[in-house]
């Protein structure tokens, strides 16, 4: 944005590259669990992706970039003239940088809305999210065509410039002129700054921030409408088990999106309303925004980390972040009592392919029949049958 906070502090850049480096590594390991799941053994055909799968790689893809070429590359794209420290870039540069990093963050967020509503979609109207009956071009597309008008618009009347900051993004030129009583007079480029950044930046986030919140509702309360027609077949009484499962990973969903672009836009707004804000806030936008790729994918993992830590309650969170994540650790699993010493890990992928398809098929037909189990928002396509297939432990002596 516009307000000069830029200080020729090593400090901050090395933090600021950090976090975006986090964040490319977070939003990689998605990517990398999505696609290992489309091959049913090695050298086999490309499965058929499923719906919310090729939104998470959208997703994935957005946060992938806005990190990089934002919080990664940081400086080295900023104009040389500057003198700001590490900036190598020209004006070109700088333009391109702004208009990568809008394309990026808007793709980022409003997939973010898209999955929530393929999501609310696919438990209020009983979906299947692997039925290819059902397209995934508007789900997939439209973020993707949004956020590239989103990123052209401000090319009209040249408003990508160097922001003052560690970055170059849409802004007057020199910094701050936007503001001024008279920016014609006073901006050599981007006049018009002020209001493109409201039109293709806070309100479009603002807009997928509600979007994502209504459809989360939503999806909750149709979860809660079947466990109450369940009611009268439990023997044991009401049960909202999956009333609430879903509201935790709904609210975290809502919350992993609040906590990197809310401070985004308090700032943001607060500039453009006042022309001014404290030092702090922009620190403290500079520090959640590049965590988006991590936020998603602490809530992606967070369900299979959950049901890998109940079926091996010994296991350290490491241990069991590893198996989740699909590396191998130096730190085996604990033994079972007389069993041995070294545990062995193995995987028969044709009897995982086989409990996939298996377990899938009965969720869909729970679905037709309106069982909540299949209703919680677990940032997955078919993340209970996938569970269920998970790689098997087993000991030798």
């Amino acid at each position: 944005m516009a307000m000069n906070y830029a200080q020729e502090n090593i400090y901050v850049l090395v933090f600021i590259r950090l976090f975006g480096l986090v964040s490319m590594i977070a939003s990689g390991f998605i990517i990398r669990d999505i696609t290992r799941k489309l091959y049913s053994r090695p050298g086999a055909f490309l499965k058929k992706v499923s719906l919310t799968q090729s939104i998470l790689i959208v997703l994935s893809i957005g946060d992938f970039g806005g990190a990089f070429f934002v919080q990664f590359i940081s400086t080295w794209m900023v104009p040389f003239h500057s003198q700001l420290l590490g900036s190598v870039g020209s004006q070109q540069s700088c333009v391109a940088q702004g208009f990568l990093s809008t394309f990026f963050y808007s793709l980022s967020g409003l997939s973010n809305a898209s999955l929530a509503v393929a999501y609310c979609l696919i438990v209020r109207l009983g979906w299947k999210d692997k039925d290819k009956s059902k397209n995934r071009l508007p789900f997939v597309l439209t973020p993707f065509l949004i956020s590239l008008v989103l990123a052209i618009a401000p090319l009209f009347g040249s408003n990508y410039n160097y922001n003052g900051g560690y970055s170059c993004y849409i802004s007057g030129y020199p910094a701050g002129c936007e503001f001024d009583p008279n920016p014609q007079e006073t901006c050599t480029r981007g006049a018009q700054a002020r209001n493109m950044l409201l039109v293709a930046g806070l309100i479009p986030t603002l807009v997928a921030f509600f979007i994502l919140t209504v459809a989360v509702v939503l999806l909750i309360h149709a979860v809660l409408v079947q466990e109450r027609r369940m009611d009268q077949y439990q023997r044991a009484g009401r049960s909202r088990k999956m009333t609430m499962e879903s509201f935790y990973q709904g609210m975290f969903y809502i919350g992993a999106f609040a906590i990197s672009w809310i401070p985004w836009l308090v700032y943001g707004f607060k500039e453009y309303i006042f022309a001014s804000v404290h030092k702090p806030s922009y620190y403290v936008m500079l520090a959640v925004t590049p965590l988006h790729g991590v936020m998603n994918a602490g809530v992606y993992f967070r369900p299979r980390l959950k049901a890998e830590r109940e079926r091996n309650p010994t296991d350290s969170t490491c241990k069991s972040l590893m198996q989740v994540l699909h590396i191998k650790c130096c730190c085996n699993r604990k033994s079972k009592e007389g069993a041995g010493d070294t545990p062995v890990i193995t995987t028969d992928q044709q009897t995982e392919d086989d409990a996939e398809r298996g377990n899938e098929k009965k969720i869909q037909t729970n679905a037709l029949a309106g069982d909540p189990k299949t209703a919680t928002i677990n940032l997955e396509a078919a993340q209970n049958a996938e569970i269920g297939s998970e790689k098997k432990v087993i000991t030798s002596s």
